[in-house]
């Protein structure tokens, strides 16, 4: 499993990609900048298309944030005893 910094870092990459890719949709860079984002993203969460990968980087990332949510919580619980 890819470290959730990793994982993190590489879907802003993705995302601010798919912006530049917006700001200027004729400039080849942009499609270059993009097609590395997404292949990046691909072999890190071991999917065959950005579509899924996003997904699973989305759900790896909001599990990540769950369960240190939890041990935050639970922290604080054994703290204030």
């Amino acid at each position: 499993m890819p470290h959730v910094r990793t994982v993190a870092a590489a879907l802003r990459s993705y995302r601010s990609a798919w912006a530049g890719l917006r700001r200027d949709p004729v400039s080849p860079l942009s499609y270059r900048r993009l097609d590395d984002a997404a292949y990046t993203l691909c072999v890190l969460m071991g999917r065959r298309n950005a579509a899924d990968a996003v997904a699973a980087a989305e759900a790896l990332l909001a599990r990540a944030s769950a369960e240190h949510g939890r041990r935050r919580a639970g922290h604080a619980r054994t703290a204030v005893r």
